[in-house]
């Protein structure tokens, strides 16, 4: 989220308060013009220029400004609508063991995003590792491959896996490597399309990029692609239970592409007659979702997380005002509690 929207306005410059309504953790951010000497309008105007000059401009939004030159729109994934908070959910790695997942949002110019799921018995899900980058399916199999092996030695230790071993194996041994180790394998149903060619036996054939992937070691399945189902799936897993723990939580080493776009991710600006109906259709901006498309075939994968009610235990008056109340169905000239 960026500073700027932050709910709270600034008690000092540069520093906000504010405390989640939902679970009252207090937060305070701090932005760098807290700093006299960062601080344009203060003493930092020459260090300010001298930074933004020689430092690319999207690197300046992301680290100084925080995407500050964004479209307006409302943020999906902030406590405005949910529990998310970076705070909460972005943790450090740890070994934690459970059922994998692989989820996948393929493009060939924009970044591909694979994201490794690890969901434990205790219904909390672990996003613990990520591949981020634009590639074909046949090198992105590969090199996801080798970019997960450590996941593949912790899943399979029997194997003793080295990374010239993986080098060395032959596609029905990768694919069975992946079988092995992840309980599903997921990826956008648009990949299905013979958008694309190959040749066997001397005869071009129409192509898909899911069977690119298949013959390069990855079968994927088709998911669910609704949007806005998946978003709310989402959410209620970034809900905080009444034991103060969510249901999902992103290593931030280990996945820092996700844990960026999940604090950019918006819904598209509404004109004023839209927000005035308050009737028309939410629709995400397609900009930084890649990984939070992977993330919705993800948690589509799983069923919704037990409801938590709380067992409020009434005292003996409220017994009594309860039976008092309790409707009664009259027969006659009789009453009969009902």
């Amino acid at each position: 989220m960026n500073y700027s929207q932050l709910p709270q306005k600034e008690l000092i410059r540069g520093i906000k308060f504010w405390q989640n309504p939902k679970n009252k953790l207090n937060i305070v951010a701090l932005n760098y013009i807290a700093d006299p000497d960062k601080d344009p309008e203060r003493n930092g105007k020459e260090w300010y220029e001298q930074e933004r000059s020689i430092t690319p401009k999207a690197k300046w939004e992301k680290e100084y400004e925080w995407d500050f030159s964004a479209k307006a729109g409302k943020l999906i994934y902030w406590p405005d609508f949910c529990d998310f908070n970076p705070w909460t959910h972005f943790i450090d790695s740890f070994n934690v063991k459970g059922e994998l997942i692989l989820a996948g949002d393929f493009w060939q110019s924009n970044p591909t995003a694979l994201l490794v799921w690890c969901y434990t018995n205790e219904w909390i899900l672990y996003i613990i590792d990520e591949y981020y980058k634009p590639w074909l399916p046949s090198v992105t199999a590969k090199e996801a491959t080798e970019k997960f092996l450590h996941i593949f030695q912790s899943a399979n230790p029997w194997l003793w896996l080295t990374e010239e071993k993986l080098k060395e194996m032959d596609v029905d041994k990768r694919r069975d490597l992946y079988y092995n180790t992840f309980q599903i394998m997921v990826i956008d149903p648009t990949t299905r399309a013979k958008n694309r060619s190959t040749t066997r036996n001397w005869e071009e054939i129409p192509y898909s990029v899911k069977e690119d992937f298949f013959d390069h070691g990855i079968d994927f399945e088709l998911w669910n692609n609704d949007v806005a189902a998946g978003i709310t799936r989402v959410r209620e897993y970034f809900q905080i239970g009444k034991n103060w723990k969510a249901h999902l939580y992103i290593f931030k080493d280990r996945c820092p592409n996700l844990c960026w776009e999940l604090q950019r991710y918006k819904y598209k600006e509404q004109t004023e007659g839209q927000e005035r109906r308050q009737n028309d259709p939410e629709t995400p901006q397609k900009k930084h979702d890649h990984a939070n498309d992977a993330l919705r075939y993800l948690v589509m994968t799983r069923p919704v997380h037990p409801a938590e009610v709380k067992h409020v235990v009434q005292t003996r008056v409220q017994r009594d005002i309860a039976s008092i109340l309790k409707p009664k169905v009259y027969t006659n000239e009789w009453d009969v509690d009902n």
